[in-house]
C-alpha cells in the first residue's frame, strides 16, 4: 500500500527543479549531500548519500531527482537515491516554472513570461531553452537591470521590461496582418537578453559595465548565444523565420556607412515600437508628479514629464486588450 500511494506522489511531483542551496558534508564512506530544490508547483528539500561530491550541482543548476521506491513525504528533507545534473536542454520545460521569487512582484513577473513562453511553439521553446539552460545566465537575464541609470534600472528591470515589450507587441500584432507572431513575441522576450552579460553590480550598490559590456553590447551577446543555440538543437528554427528574428533584433535606425540594416519586416517595426514605449513608460511613471503637473527632470525625457492629476475615471478606462475585443466584435456584427 505504501508503494502505491508513493508511486502516485511521485507522479504528481516535477520532473525538474532548479538548485537553490546545497551542503555537502563529510561521512565515512563518502558524503551526505543535501540539496534545496525550487519549482512553481513544489519546493523540497532532498537528501542522498555519495562517494564522492558532483561538482557540477551548484545553486541554479537545473536537475533531477531520482526517487526512492518508497517515498517519506514527511520527512524533511526527502530521502532520494541521488540528483541528476541535466546538462542538455529540455525543450518542453518552462525555465520561468523553476525560477525562485524573492516576493510576490517576482512571482507574478515570472508567471507572465512563463505564460508568453508558452505560446510559442516548440522550435521557438527550444531556442530560448538552449540559450538560458545555463543557470546563471538565466538568474542574470532575470534578476538583472535593463539600465544603469536609465528605464528599468533596478533588479528584475530587463525581464519586467522584455515581459512588457513582449505584451505590447502581442497587442500590437492585430495592426501588421503579415506578421508572424513567434517571431515577434521570441524576439521581444529576448531583444535585450545581452544586458544579462553586460551589466554587474557595483561593491557599494549600483551597476556598472562588465567588459563584455563595454567592449561588445548587448545585441551582438545575444546574436552570438542564438547562433550557438542553434547549431546545438535537435528540432531546429527555418532559415527565414532565422533571419527574421536576427533582423529584428538588430534592425536600427543608422546611417548606412556604420552596417547596420534599418527595420523592413513587421516583427522588427513591432519591436522597435513595444521596446520605445516600455522604455518611455518607465520613465514617465517614476519622475511623474503624484499630483499632476510638472514631475522631475531625467535626461532620457530630455526635461520633465507633464502629466494630469490622477482621477478614478483614469483607471476605468477600458484596457487595450478590451479595446481590441470590441473591435473584433464590431466587424463581426457588420459582417452578417
Amino acid at each position: 500500500m505504501a508503494d502505491i500511494v508513493s508511486l502516485h506522489l511521485l507522479s504528481l511531483l516535477p520532473a525538474i527543479y532548479r538548485i537553490t542551496g546545497i551542503t555537502v558534508a563529510p561521512q565515512a564512506n563518502g558524503y551526505e549531500m543535501t540539496a534545496q530544490l525550487h519549482h512553481a508547483s513544489a519546493s523540497l528539500a532532498v537528501t542522498w548519500q555519495a562517494r564522492q561530491p558532483d561538482v557540477r550541482l551548484k545553486p541554479g543548476a537545473l536537475v533531477s531527482p531520482r526517487w526512492k521506491s518508497t517515498l517519506a513525504v514527511l520527512d524533511q528533507p526527502v530521502g532520494i537515491q541521488r540528483l541528476v545534473y541535466l546538462d542538455r536542454p529540455e525543450r518542453s520545460e518552462n525555465l520561468f516554472r523553476t525560477a525562485p521569487a524573492r516576493d510576490a512582484f517576482e512571482a507574478g513577473l515570472f508567471e507572465r513570461a512563463g505564460a508568453l513562453w508558452e505560446r510559442l511553439p516548440l522550435g521557438f521553446r527550444e531556442l530560448f531553452n538552449t540559450v538560458f539552460w545555463d543557470g546563471q545566465r538565466f538568474l542574470r537575464y532575470c534578476t538583472g537591470p535593463s539600465s544603469m541609470i536609465g528605464h528599468h534600472a533596478r533588479a528584475c528591470g530587463n525581464l519586467l521590461h522584455s515581459v512588457e515589450v513582449a505584451e505590447t507587441v502581442l497587442r500590437l500584432l492585430p495592426l501588421h496582418k503579415a506578421a508572424n507572431e513567434a517571431v515577434a513575441l521570441f524576439a521581444a522576450l529576448v531583444h535585450d537578453a545581452g544586458k544579462a552579460d553586460e551589466y554587474q553590480p557595483r561593491r557599494h550598490g549600483g551597476w556598472t559595465f562588465t567588459d563584455r559590456g563595454s567592449l561588445i553590447g548587448h545585441r551582438t551577446t545575444v546574436v552570438e548565444w542564438l547562433a550557438v543555440a542553434r547549431s546545438r538543437m535537435r528540432l531546429g528554427i527555418p532559415d527565414a523565420h532565422y533571419l527574421s528574428l536576427l533582423h529584428a533584433l538588430t534592425a536600427a535606425q543608422a546611417p548606412d556607412w556604420i552596417g547596420l540594416r534599418r527595420p523592413q519586416t513587421p516583427e522588427a517595426h513591432l519591436l522597435s515600437l513595444a521596446d520605445r514605449a516600455s522604455g518611455h513608460a518607465d520613465l514617465v511613471n517614476r519622475h511623474q508628479a503624484e499630483e499632476g503637473g510638472w514631475g522631475r527632470s531625467h535626461p532620457h525625457l530630455n526635461g520633465r514629464p507633464w502629466t494630469l492629476p490622477e482621477t478614478p475615471a483614469r483607471r476605468t478606462l477600458p484596457g487595450l486588450e478590451a479595446v481590441y475585443q470590441a473591435a473584433k466584435a464590431a466587424q463581426g456584427q457588420e459582417r452578417q
